[in-house]
């Protein structure tokens, strides 16, 4: 009777899958108002027998609720799926009293997703998402936009699963929804806290430079949730500009704007996109990442959407380098990133030009200041990583809105920014640039006292490396800078979004 039973009810799915698939047909080839899946589902709930909720994404066919990923997922999942060894279980083919069963019964979960050769390595497809590629061994990719693929092509936000459970999983550094030891984490930090990259003490610039830092404390992360779910999500790419905001730029020639638009107060109700090959948002500060981050997904059922935390920041680091291939990723990731002394990757992208007059030894004397001459417009094209001298045979071939040059004082150098994904090269275990192109936010912060006891400014803590740096001994992967105040935005700071599955 059983048999019976889920025979039939894959027949019923199957009916279901091939109806809308021809509705997804229409939707992709016509101008429609609404949302692909808000038309799905009505255009469902048209045909007999088929009732359709929109507000909760479900249909009803046959006295069995289907959500509308069920259904979707598969068509155009399934042959990917079957190309790299993967098996989807639905409540559709869960076993019976299994944990996959378990765990579908909840609204938040569509598919449980295995490996067929080790069934022990799983990741969890949130409802309103759509498996794109890869497995949980080596980097399973999702977006939020039915029919997305590899190459992002349908603009979905795409997200990687970090396996904290399985045979080929790695330790969560969170131990609890408390934390332990310094800054929240547990252990890794230990492997790292002796080099010069990672801030365990003041910063030479602040009067009470030197003194320990012992208040460093993260209020992100979700133990519960990578326990129940055996893992989380970051994002694919950095965070990059929402299209629709008024400083959104993927052309030749567009304006190549600053904190008066990237942080202006104005952003808050932004939410940030994480596609490929788009503008990284720099020039905001930690506060308004951590609150944009949020807003990506508030009124989801499914996940929660937040900064990327220290916890997930450095159990990346960890799954990462736990492949022999990039073993050595957490101290040197020259060759993973936009860097300044990387001149091996070539990419064709959307890309901005930055000028840096660097103080020589006469221009310290007489007390003066670096500075950046931002870029006026963005570019396409071809182009390479690595940061150009500037000499004056080769610097009128750049443009920017101060073009003159102080050769006493200065030594001036071009520093190169570019789009998000730009370089497969930047990609390891289907997550690109979280070595090089920008610092990014997390929500670690640490309050400095100064020397006589008084609370001191709220720093935020930046991981990773940025165009302006070099990803060897200075500004590796695994690079813990906590020397910018969270309310601060900078030319070559950005962030990036983790999801907790509720």
């Amino acid at each position: 009777m059983q048999a019976k039973e889920k025979t039939n009810a894959a027949g019923d799915l199957e009916y279901l899958q091939t109806e809308a698939l021809g509705i997804m047909s229409e939707y992709y080839l016509s101008d429609k108002s609404m949302g692909e899946d808000e038309y799905i589902l009505t255009e469902l709930g048209k045909k007999n027998g088929i009732t359709a909720n929109i507000a909760k994404g479900t249909i009803t066919y046959k006295n069995k609720e289907y959500t509308l990923g069920e259904i979707t997922g598969g068509t155009q999942e399934k042959e990917q799926l079957e190309k790299n060894g993967l098996e989807e279980i639905t409540l559709a083919n869960a076993v019976a009293g299994s944990a996959e069963e378990t765990l579908l019964k909840q609204e938040s979960v569509r598919a449980v997703i295995t490996e067929k050769e080790d069934k022990t390595n799983k990741a969890v497809i949130p409802t309103g998402f759509y498996y794109v590629t890869g497995t949980p061994s080596t980097g399973l990719v999702i977006s939020d936009k039915m029919g997305d693929d590899d190459s992002n092509s349908k603009k979905g936000n795409q997200f990687v699963w970090i396996p904290c459970s399985g045979t080929n999983g790695i330790t969560y550094e969170k131990t609890d929804d408390n934390g332990t030891g310094n800054h929240g984490l547990a252990s890794y930090w230990e492997d790292y806290k002796s080099k010069q990259w990672y801030y365990t003490t003041v910063p030479s610039k602040y009067t009470n430079a030197g003194q320990a830092i012992t208040d460093w404390a993260d209020n992100g992360g979700s133990y519960a949730s990578v326990t129940k779910y055996g893992g989380f999500y970051i994002g694919r790419y950095e965070a990059g500009v929402p299209r629709d905001a008024d400083f959104y730029a993927d052309s030749e020639g567009a304006t190549y704007h600053t904190n008066t638009k990237k942080n202006a107060d104005a952003v808050l109700s932004m939410s940030p996109i994480v596609q490929k090959d788009t503008q990284s948002w720099n020039y905001i500060s930690q506060e308004k990442a951590k609150k944009v981050s949020e807003n990506m997904y508030k009124t989801s059922t499914s996940v929660t959407s937040n900064l990327v935390d220290s916890y997930a920041w450095d159990t990346v680091v960890k799954w990462m380098a736990s492949d022999s291939k990039y073993n050595g990723i957490g101290l040197d990731s020259t060759n993973y990133g936009n860097y300044l002394n990387n001149s091996s990757i070539t990419a064709n992208t959307l890309y901005a030009l930055h000028r840096h007059a660097a103080r020589n030894a006469t221009g310290v004397a007489n007390n003066k200041n670096d500075y950046w001459t931002v870029a006026t417009k963005y570019k396409k094209g071809s182009i390479t990583l690595g940061r150009i001298g500037l000499s004056a045979s080769t610097r009128d071939q750049y443009e920017f809105a101060l073009n003159s040059y102080d050769d006493t004082n200065y030594n001036y150098y071009i520093y190169k920014e570019f789009a998000t994904g730009a370089a497969d090269e930047t990609k390891v275990k289907n997550i690109y640039d979280m070595a090089g192109n920008m610092w990014e936010w997390t929500t670690e912060t640490g309050n400095h006292a100064t020397e006589n006891g008084s609370s001191g400014t709220t720093f935020g803590v930046l991981r990773g490396g940025s165009f302006y740096s070099s990803g060897g001994s200075s500004d590796p992967v695994s690079n813990r800078h906590g020397d910018y105040a969270t309310t601060g935005s900078d030319i070559n700071i950005g962030f990036r979004p983790v999801l907790y599955i509720k």
